[in-house]
């Protein structure tokens, strides 16, 4: 199956045009979620299992998020021993609504996102924040798609993560200011970890404007942990492994304490921390 497709395609050695992904007979999962006009909907999916000893998965959610209502979706990705799974996220959001996506990467061996947000009301908003952790051989592609379709909407993007061994990760986020879209802005930011020297990072954050009255800003960094700041801690006693799960946990830590319960959040930081 082929996911996570530019919409304005680039070369075809850098290999990031879309995302290769093999589900073999496997049945979608879909699921429905309706914010009706003034309400609050919040939902969690936390995939920490295998069910009905599927190693495969492929999992559709549907966002409707009607005039000034907001929803919350939480959704963590935590089974190692799931060998594929695409997960497909599409919002439709209306006049001064908001749709929170927040996104914790640390499963299978082959994972693929999709998650396209379409603002069509006037002030309309999503707001993504996102933490990755990969290792093994493992392969992670992340793909965030913003439509700003009416005016004065407004998007943000934060993702953090960690590749480790021969981890490979490729994060695609296209801020898409539509003809219409005046007034509009739109934010991504990107930032890799890289625990070890045969990782493997590729960013692409992409504009895309028809619209002459917006803000666009993207940015994407990658490196090697800092190791003034990895000697100042191990001065203080710790081993070398313990500094870099400290270095690691101040990266992420922010996003797992937005997770819905104390609970998930300590569990998915012991989850990412015995595998660091």
């Amino acid at each position: 199956m082929i996911g996570n497709t530019l919409p304005l395609l680039t070369w075809r050695w850098l290999k990031v045009n879309d995302a290769l992904i093999e589900l073999p007979e496997v049945k979608d999962q879909v699921n429905e979620i309706i914010a009706e006009e003034g309400d609050e909907v919040s939902a969690l999916f936390d995939i920490n299992k295998i069910e009905n000893n599927e190693a495969s998965r492929h999992t559709k959610i549907n966002i409707k998020a009607k005039k000034d209502s907001i929803v919350n979706i939480y959704y963590v990705a935590r089974c190692h021993e799931e060998v594929a799974a695409l997960t497909d996220i599409n919002a439709d959001v209306e006049e001064n609504a908001t749709v929170n996506f927040i996104q914790v990467e640390a499963g299978g061996k082959r994972a693929v996102t999709n998650y396209t947000a379409n603002l069509i009301g006037k002030k309309s908003s999503t707001n993504i924040e996102s933490i990755y952790f990969v290792d093994g051989s493992n392969n992670l592609d992340i793909y965030y798609h913003v439509k700003h379709i009416g005016e004065e909407t407004t998007s943000d993007i934060l993702v953090n993560g960690a590749l480790k061994d021969k981890a490979k990760k490729t994060f695609k986020g296209t801020i898409d200011f539509k003809r219409g879209s005046k007034y509009s802005k739109g934010a991504e930011e990107e930032f890799a970890t890289l625990l070890d020297e045969d990782v493997r990072n590729i960013a692409v954050p992409v504009l895309l404007c028809e619209e002459d009255a917006v803000e666009g800003l993207h940015a994407a960094s990658a490196g090697k942990i800092d190791q003034d700041k990895l000697f100042y801690i191990m001065s203080r006693g710790l081993s070398m492994e313990e500094a870099k799960k400290m270095l690691v946990e101040t990266q992420l830590a922010p996003t797992i304490h937005k997770l819905p319960n104390k609970k998930l959040g300590e569990e998915v930081w012991s989850y990412i921390e015995a595998r660091i």
